[in-house]
């Protein structure tokens, strides 16, 4: 299993930093030279391009290695258009891919020119294994390493019990195992709030985009909204996997895959949801899952919000209101985003067919 780990390298001195933009702009190039050839080519067969074109890529004025892991770059951009149906782009950023590196204490060894030349970075824990290829990129003026480390995945336990994880706007996760115990609300006010703001301020923007440097500003407010996200989906995910780590327990969670195209929402739910990463949540528990041993499954998501979780009646009148669950059939009442969470546990242990 290979996870990421981003490095903060301190600012290097002028030697240095001289060196290492100088390799990220030429591997860049190279980067766009190989994906000239893919295209000019027709395919990405790693052996013809490396028959064909790897000596003049060699001019470039790059090592043997980084012109190597440029190809790989350069194939892996071909591969991922291609997957989603679009043109191959170029590479507009500076970044240097790299293999051999070498962690001593928080020093980075790195070949990028002739000898090993060593980037010390911000204390982090780094998980043991195999390091793989890994990138070192410049943003907003600062240098980070992403250091791909292949980790032994631990033996996943066979946990009978399941925690069902039900995601929505009003809640952002609602936990419950099939019992409905151990229900835990993560809320949403906060991310609908901040997605609104930041929807504010691009509209009012959006008019002006031709103006000065508005353009930059409506990039920098995204980045700024998608780190919000990120570190909000991290926290919820390492919560959950921690209290079905306590309880020892599986996870698991909806397949929502299609679910805006299948589902009809008014203009501003559309919006919200498409704005926040479900996506995202549900990885980050899977790996997270994963990393501790713990069962991760999805299920099918169809009537998990209709069906009673006590006696299993199904019907749309159950649903009273957004927040509200009261069986039309055993008159069982409860929260609705809990009842859903407890039928998807149920799904999950296979109570429920």
């Amino acid at each position: 299993m290979v996870i990421t780990r981003k490095l903060k390298l301190y600012p290097p001195n002028k030697e240095k930093r001289e060196l290492v933009e100088k390799i990220a702009l030429l591997q860049s190039n190279c980067v766009n030279f190989w994906i000239d050839k893919i295209k000019e080519l027709g395919s990405v067969n790693l052996k013809e391009l490396q028959k064909k074109y790897y000596h003049e890529a060699r001019n470039t004025g790059l090592t043997a290695m980084l012109t190597q892991t440029a190809m790989h770059t350069a194939i892996i951009i071909a591969r991922t258009s291609k997957k989603r149906r679009i043109d191959t782009s170029y590479l507009k950023r500076k970044m240097i891919s790299i293999s051999r590196v070498i962690i001593d204490k928080n020093n980075l060894g790195v070949l990028i020119s002739g000898g090993r030349t060593w980037l010390p970075f911000h204390s982090q824990e780094i998980p043991k294994g195999i390091i793989r290829e890994s990138k070192i990129q410049k943003i907003n003026g600062t240098w980070y390493c992403f250091l791909a480390v292949d980790i032994k995945e631990p033996k996943q336990k066979k946990y009978k019990r399941f925690l069902g994880v039900d995601l929505g706007l009003a809640k952002i996760a609602t936990v419950a195992d099939n019992k409905g115990k151990n229900t835990t609300f993560f809320r949403g006010e906060q991310a609908r709030f901040t997605k609104q703001k930041y929807y504010e301020m691009r509209k009012k923007l959006q008019p002006l985009i031709k103006k000065g440097n508005v353009y930059k500003l409506l990039k920098r407010l995204k980045k700024k909204e998608y780190n919000w996200i990120t570190d909000m989906n991290h926290k919820i995910s390492r919560k959950i996997v921690n209290l079905a780590k306590q309880k020892k327990m599986g996870i698991s969670v909806e397949n929502l895959t299609g679910i805006t195209e299948r589902l009809t929402f008014n203009k501003k739910t559309r919006r919200m949801i498409k704005g926040w990463s479900f996506r995202q949540l549900q990885v980050f528990i899977k790996y997270k899952a994963h990393l501790e041993g713990l069962p991760y499954v999805t299920v099918d998501p169809r009537e998990t919000s209709r069906g009673c979780s006590k006696c299993g009646y199904v019907s749309r009148s159950n649903r009273k209101s957004q927040s509200r669950f009261k069986c039309n059939k055993c008159g069982y009442e409860t929260n609705a985003d809990r009842n859903g969470a407890i039928n998807i546990a149920k799904r999950a242990t296979g109570l429920i067919v």
